[in-house]
């Protein structure tokens, strides 16, 4: 039996109701505000019902744990008789999918989850019953297995950004799978895996692949004359000549993600031209989650190639040992890179070590989207596909996304050239720096640019003098790359004498108020995805009092890295930075401390002696107009075996405990001991106006 269809209201129907009183239209009304942010394409094809069922039914764990896995095994194998289900792993339902919808898109949110839950149960049969002609006892499993309807839910208010996946509601519902409706950061999850669905629309690229090649050709004409060429060497210019790899551009594209359903058509359209090389951002692998259900299967489909559970080096299952081993190429996929017929368990390390370097890995991205880990910028033109370029207005989620785009392809190790291309308006600009901000604002992109960086290199002089610094968590990721930057960011606070706080507040959009209240914090440092950093910018300006950082302008202020125009909140670049700058850290089992509470040791690529002698010297700050005293002078990097404590504790200290013996108000005080202890008697009765002593 399929579970209950439950209509959705979400306040809009009283509204609408009302509105339309007049002519008692109300269906009309209904569709043309659920359909306001699609248009006029219908459900199907914009939220991509087919695609995404598809893909969420794919995540799905299919190991030898889970009765559909055992299911599919059988299905391929039909001498298998590991069919019977196991009540440990079934609820009642095929899976648990969460739906995740912005605020602009929760009209469509009940029409959808009954598109999607339809769907979904397609692609799960099909999966299983397609494979293989199975035996009529396995028929029967699976026929029994499909009696259950998959649960699709949708999630009420996100925990922090909307932009990010909500693991944490998630898995309060066993969720399976999320799929994620709307704009999204791309933030990369760990704990469940997760399906974007960006918006399909009708798109054509003609228009902007003769734009780029037009461009392209002035822009290699005009290189030709002005470089005083040879005769022979102009005559020797033809077609040919042109489309020599060695002389195409080579362009990185770059896009809002409401584009992705198609962007990989424009990619083509481009090279197919002859004349560039084109890198296309694409969406992070959720490198874990995927991680282990490829183990999960591998580990189990058969006993070829190492898995199955037999010790035994035999392989395809024709009882012979093999060196080339599985010369069926739909076979030799699955596997391990040539370490082929070795034994199972050799085989399930290297699985695992794959596994686990996968999971440690973290991509290296622009404004959400990954690009190549050895990708040299200074060698590409990045080709921007947006339409808003307003960032100086942070009110939309396309303006987030280009700010972070510029601020790091601007900088000295950045892109040749900056373009974008805007598919509503059909122009191309071959510079964003000095495009307008919009038709009905003149002002410059690279002013606007400007202002936002002479802002928070203001903010990194303030952070210089603080002494108490709050790490401040927005997001809800447990992802390795967050741990990681996480346990760094506290290292790097406590090696220089700081004092280390971390804050977990909620919603960004209301923790300005909630972090007021701790008078004693000097900075804030927020660890948060790209679009969370930028829109809590706008707050920080409006309503904080401290500066609120991120991870690499507190590197600025701690004095671990110049300010020296490289710019980026990704954390990739970060490390990878670390590493260019000889600046190394020691990794700890999952990026926390240990047991004693002690944090690693940082060391950077200087000479520790001179280091030293350099920590008591003091700065000028452009804040105070004075030379301050720097706060590295306690660097836990001290031999406490040295000193005549022996590295004993002998007095705790906290910079909020003495904070708060300054304040003139500390709160109620008990006075145990002090106050006269008296029996209780009987108070007044009533409400706050009358307490019965009015006997009028």
């Amino acid at each position: 039996m399929s579970p209950p269809r439950i209509m959705f209201d979400d306040g809009s129907r009283i509204m609408e109701e009302a509105a339309s009183s007049s002519n008692n239209d109300v269906t009309a009304d209904r569709q043309s505000f659920s359909s306001s942010e699609r248009g006029n394409i219908s459900t199907e094809v914009y939220y991509e019902i087919d695609r995404v069922a598809k893909e969420v039914v794919e995540k799905l764990d299919w190991s030898t744990n889970t009765s559909r896995g055992r299911l599919l095994l059988a299905s391929n194998n039909t001498a298998s008789s590991s069919t019977e289900s196991n009540a440990n792993d079934e609820d009642g339902f095929l899976c648990r999918v969460a739906l995740q919808f912005p605020d602009e898109l929760l009209a469509d949110a009940s029409e959808v989850s009954w598109l999607m839950e339809t769907a979904i149960m397609a692609a799960y049969k099909s999966k299983l019953i397609s494979q293989h002609d199975a035996a009529v006892t396995i028929s029967t499993s699976i026929n029994n297995h499909l009696q259950q309807y998959p649960l699709v839910f949708i999630l009420g208010d996100t925990t922090y950004g909307s932009c990010c996946p909500d693991e944490v509601s998630a898995n309060h519902l066993n969720a399976h799978c999320i799929v994620k409706y709307g704009y999204a950061c791309l933030a990369p999850t760990e704990s469940i895996p997760v399906v974007y669905s960006f918006g399909a629309s009708y798109n054509s690229w003609d228009e902007c692949v003769d734009l780029v090649c037009c461009e392209l050709d002035n822009k290699r004409k005009q290189e030709d004359e002005s470089v005083d060429k040879t005769l022979d060497k102009k005559l020797s210019l033809t077609e040919d000549d042109d489309a020599d790899p060695k002389k195409k551009t080579k362009l990185l594209l770059l896009y809002e993600v409401k584009y992705h359903h198609c962007i990989e058509d424009l990619k083509i359209a481009l090279e197919q031209s002859g004349k560039v090389d084109v890198i296309l951002g694409s969406v992070p692998k959720q490198q874990l989650s995927v991680g282990r259900n490829e183990l999960s299967w591998r580990g189990s489909v058969s006993n070829c190639c190492g898995g199955g559970e037999s010790e035994e080096t035999e392989c395809c299952n024709d009882g012979k040992p093999r060196t080339d081993c599985c010369n069926d190429d739909a076979v030799k996929s699955d596997c391990d890179e040539g370490a082929c017929c070795m034994p199972f368990q050799h085989k399930h390390t290297t699985l695992f070590d794959r596994e686990q370097k996968e999971r440690f890995y973290i991509p290296r991205t622009i404004g959400g989207l990954e690009i190549p880990n050895d990708l040299k910028l200074s060698e590409y033109t990045m080709l921007y596909i947006g339409d808003d370029m307003d960032i100086d207005s942070i009110n939309s989620n396309s303006r987030t996304r280009l700010l972070h785009i510029l601020l790091r392809c601007q900088a000295p190790d950045g892109t040749q050239s900056l373009w974008s291309y805007s598919p509503v308006n059909n122009q191309l600009s071959t510079d964003i720096l000095n495009s307008p901000l919009s038709p009905t604002n003149d002002t410059a992109v690279s002013s606007a640019l400007s202002r936002t960086l002479r802002r928070r290199y203001f903010l990194i002089q303030k952070a210089k003098l603080a002494t108490t610094i709050a790490i401040l968590i927005g997001s809800t990721s447990t992802s390795y790359s967050f741990r990681r930057m996480m346990a760094r960011t506290r290292r790097r606070i406590q090696s220089t004498g700081r004092t280390a706080y971390t804050f977990a507040v909620g919603k960004l959009a209301s923790a300005s108020s909630k972090l007021a209240n701790f008078a004693e914090i000097d900075c804030f440092v927020l660890i948060a995805c790209g679009e969370s950093i930028a829109k809590f910018w706008k707050m920080e300006r409006d309503e904080m009092l401290v500066p609120v950082l991120t991870p690499m302008e507190l590197d600025v202020a701690l004095g671990y890295r110049p300010w020296d125009g490289r710019y980026s909140c990704d954390f990739g670049d970060l490390i990878r930075w670390d590493e260019d700058d000889g600046i190394a850290e020691d990794d700890l089992d999952d990026c926390d401390t240990d047991g004693l509470g002690q944090t690693s040791k940082l060391t950077g690529g200087h000479d520790e002696s001179s280091n030293s002698s350099d920590e008591d010297q003091p700065f000028f700050s452009m804040i105070s107009g004075k030379y301050e005293q720097s706060r590295s002078a306690t660097a836990n990097d001290t031999n406490l075996q040295s000193l005549p404590g022996k590295g004993q504790m002998i007095e705790y200290s906290s910079e909020a405990a003495e904070f708060l013996k300054k304040r003139e108000y500390q709160g109620l005080e008990a006075n145990v001991g002090q106050t006269e202890a008296k029996a209780a008697v009987l108070g007044q009765v009533g409400i706050a106006s009358d307490y019965g002593e009015n006997t009028n």
